[in-house]
């Protein structure tokens, strides 16, 4: 029995090849998607399950709020919460933090500055079920000054000698002794780790023997919870640790709460992740539109199906009449809708393996697709049953339906049923055609406004050079500094704590001078050719300059316990302290050092222009900058032409003055694309799916406008001798497909609507949602189904009536 129904089932392929190739190309490319997309969200999901009792384990969050002040939320906390909380939640069975530190590693004249050097506990091994291939997990990160590298981190130091009991250098003055090395962390995980260094190692590197009190949020704390903890219960006890163990009110501008750490890769993107996360909103958005154009592929085979039912019908009536019972006729159809099914999936396996290299190099993910895997062989084979059985059922109803004598008699699928159903799954592909359409011209606006909005200040013909913090290199910066302006082709050169691009974390307190509320504002170290060398325009007041040496930034001490020096604010900055830009010069407000620390009073000099320091998803902060070379953590050379000569001379430079550490040195325009770069990757993933949607809905529609007019040859012809011309026959034809792309107008536009404004939000700086992108959606569906519908219809317009009237 089986063997007769493939065989029917293969002469049925063979005897309708192009209804049989568009269901078959069309499956296979929606299941290609779907394969691609499984890949996907396989290797985004599962990061860090690799550590034992992950399930207990949780990460501290912080959101920092203080009234006048924007919001700020870091992945860091302050280095004393480990101990402090262990000691008062009984919840909390063993606690772990980790600090990057940015310094140079190496020894002789071998430094380098790597990612992923980190102050960490001494349980950190065992906390994080690191495999420890040389050395004891028990003590090597014991003693003050111990290391623990890598295998990566130990080839690139050591070569192939065993690295346990060298020594490194860091930050070119302090010697670490090897303890240990650890197995490379998997790929999956949130974890940044090339080397650890003994957290006791901390007041050295430091130069600080109270290091353990400092507040500032710069230690990721990891908690190991006891087994069915109520979270949500421990979080809600924080606010009153806080208040009664750390400072009154404290819980008033800090909020403290817990994430799984399985959960951090994906659902956490604050300030100081330990490396760049993924986005769970991506991995939803893409499943679901891989989703719909499978959807789409599987509407088009039900369409088709019932839509040449015509073509079978003798053949159901006569069966039926020979006495064939309903269930043998549904199988035989499932049977035949399952074999395209297969076909479709082996072509769909051979595109996944030919693209899926492509699609990982764009992504940067390491996806790999073994189908000779057994698990998942199996599941492609069970995915290839459910997507033929889900296509197939309908039609198989539908065709076994017939009555044997309408059959024979010629009178089969005439009633509205059937086409009102294909109208349906025409309508449905379109308005995911449309909505899909909106998503993309919505997502260029936005993308095109944040490259091209007026930034205030000027990011050409500009280099950028970090990690100007280190011993190395803090003590060189002024020589830095003169040797690079002296090159013809640079034009100004300005040290900062941070650079445009950045974000600006770093804040201070000030005591408001109209309210006398304590508020926190973020803070700008700059020299005195920052506005210049970024054009950033100061609209009231003057700027920094050294013939003012009031303007320099002094801390209090013994000898001044109440500085005086000069800030420039931003108009934000001035509005929140609440006067204008022109009031504002000459205007002075107390500065402290935490909400109790010495006082220190600042005088406005000058207001500068809102400029847009970080990503157009933040909002201008309010901001002052303080006149502190001393701060100057990175430096920005502007050049008027010969970018690569510049680049070569400022290398060179470096190298001279600093040959113990490498140069991080980029151009800040390719910086500033960064920012953008995830957005940029799924606009583009966007216009693919929109493509291949609307590629999948044309061959559906391509079919039925096929079968339509050869099913309609005769009137055609009819009208052709009765002196209707090929246009007439062609908007006749057309007329039927017009009215399903508009209802399916009239559904999609509200649904994008809703989805746009949801993604717009996303930003705080953004395009408005005009009708614009929604005329241009309905424009191109009508035009793909006219062209589509229209190319095919004016075909069989053009042929001879008489062909028509012997056609059958």
């Amino acid at each position: 029995m089986l063997s007769n129904y493939l065989t029917i089932a293969y002469r049925s392929l063979l005897k309708q090849k192009l209804y049989s190739s568009i269901n078959i190309l069309g499956l296979a490319i929606g299941l290609a998607i779907c394969i691609s997309m499984a890949i996907f969200v396989e290797s985004e999901l599962g990061y860090d399950t690799f550590i034992e009792d992950h399930n207990n384990i949780y990460r501290t969050s912080l959101k920092l709020t203080v009234p006048g002040s924007p919001e700020q939320n870091f992945a860091p906390g302050s280095v004393y919460n480990a101990e402090r909380f262990s000691a008062y939640f009984d919840e909390i069975i063993e606690a772990a933090r980790l600090r990057e530190i940015g310094a140079t590693l190496g020894y002789g004249t071998q430094h380098f500055s790597d990612d992923g050097i980190l102050l960490a506990d001494s349980n950190t091994l065992d906390f994080f079920s690191l495999e420890l291939l040389q050395g004891d997990s028990a003590t090597a990160l014991s003693a003050p000054n111990s290391i623990v590298l890598t295998e990566s981190a130990a080839q690139k130091h050591f070569s192939n000698q065993n690295a346990v009991g060298e020594t490194l250098i860091l930050a070119n003055r302090i010697s670490l002794k090897v303890t240990g090395v650890i197995k490379d962390l998997p790929k999956r995980t949130h974890l940044d780790v090339f080397a650890l260094i003994s957290m006791s190692t901390a007041p050295a590197f430091l130069n600080n023997p109270n290091w353990d009190q400092n507040p500032s949020f710069n230690y990721s704390t990891y908690f190991k919870l006891a087994p069915l903890t109520d979270v949500a219960a421990l979080e809600a006890k924080i606010p009153d640790f806080l208040d009664n163990h750390i400072r009154a009110n404290t819980s008033d501008s800090l909020h403290y709460t817990l994430i799984p750490v399985t959960d951090i890769y994906l659902k956490s993107n604050l300030y100081s992740e330990l490396k760049n996360n993924g986005d769970i909103n991506i991995v939803y958005s893409f499943s679901i539109i891989a989703a719909l154009i499978l959807l789409i592929a599987c509407v088009n085979f039900m369409n088709l199906s019932t839509a040449t039912a015509t073509k079978r019908a003798k053949e159901v009536g006569v069966r039926k009449t020979l006495g064939a019972k309903k269930y043998s006729l549904v199988a035989q159809f499932m049977i035949e809708a399952i074999m395209l099914c297969y076909i479709a999936l082996f072509i769909a396996m051979a595109l996944v393996e030919a693209s899926l290299p492509m699609f990982a190099s764009f992504i940067g993910k390491t996806l790999s697709f073994n189908y000779l895997d057994g698990t998942l062989l199996l599941t492609l084979l069970l995915l290839g049953l459910v997507i033929g059985v889900i296509s197939g059922a309908y039609p198989a109803f539908y065709l076994s339906a017939f009555k044997p004598a309408k059959v024979l008699k010629g009178e089969v699928t005439q009633g509205k049923a059937g086409a009102l159903l294909r109208q349906g799954l025409v309508v449905f592909q379109f308005s995911v055609a449309i909505i899909l359409i909106v998503a993309t011209t919505v997502a260029s606006s936005q993308l095109n406004y944040a490259r091209n909005i007026e930034l205030g200040y000027d990011k050409s013909n500009t280099f950028v050079i970090r990690g100007l913090y280190t011993n190395e290199a803090s003590s060189k910066r002024d020589a830095l500094k003169t040797q690079l302006q002296s090159h013809p082709n640079i034009i100004n050169v300005t040290a900062s704590s941070r650079f445009p691009t950045g974000t600006l974390t770093d804040s201070f307190g000030l005591i408001n001078p109209i309210t006398n509320v304590f508020q926190m504002m973020p803070v700008l170290s700059v020299d005195e050719d920052y506005f210049t060398g970024y054009n950033i325009n100061i609209i009231s007041g003057r700027s920094f300059s050294l013939d003012f040496p009031a303007d320099k930034y002094q801390q209090p001490s013994d000898e001044n316990p109440t500085p005086a020096f000069s800030v420039v604010v931003n108009q934000m900055a001035a509005k929140s302290l609440g006067f204008s830009a022109q009031e504002a010069v000459g205007k002075q407000f107390k500065v402290l050092a935490g909400r109790h620390g010495k006082e220190s009073i600042a005088t406005i000099v000058g207001v500068s222009t809102d400029y847009y320091f970080s990503s157009l998803k933040t909002e201008i902060s309010p901001t002052y900058h303080l006149l502190n070379s001393d701060a100057g953590y990175s430096m920005s050379i502007k050049y008027d032409k010969n970018a690569t000569q510049v680049r070569d001379f400022i290398e060179q430079t470096w190298a001279t003055l600093i040959p113990e550490q490498p140069i991080s040195l980029a151009y800040l325009e390719e910086t500033f694309e960064q920012m953008y770069q995830q957005e940029d990757k799924e606009f583009i993933v966007f216009n693919l799916f929109s493509l291949l949607a609307i590629f999948i809905a044309c061959l559906g529609l391509f079919g039925l406008a096929s079968f339509t007019t050869q099913r309609r040859t005769k009137e055609i012809g009819i009208r052709k001798v009765l002196g209707a011309s090929v246009f007439d026959i062609v908007m006749l034809i057309n007329k039927e497909f017009s009215k399903q792309v508009l209802i399916a107008n009239v559904i999609a536009w509200p649904i994008a609507y809703l989805i746009m404004q949801q993604w717009l939000n996303n930003f705080v700086y953004r395009v408005d949602l005009s009708i614009f992108p929604f005329v241009l959606a309905a424009l191109l569906a009508f035009v793909i189904a006219w062209v589509t519908v229209g190319s095919l219809s004016a075909i069989a317009a053009k042929e001879r009536p008489i062909n028509a009237l012997r056609y059958e």
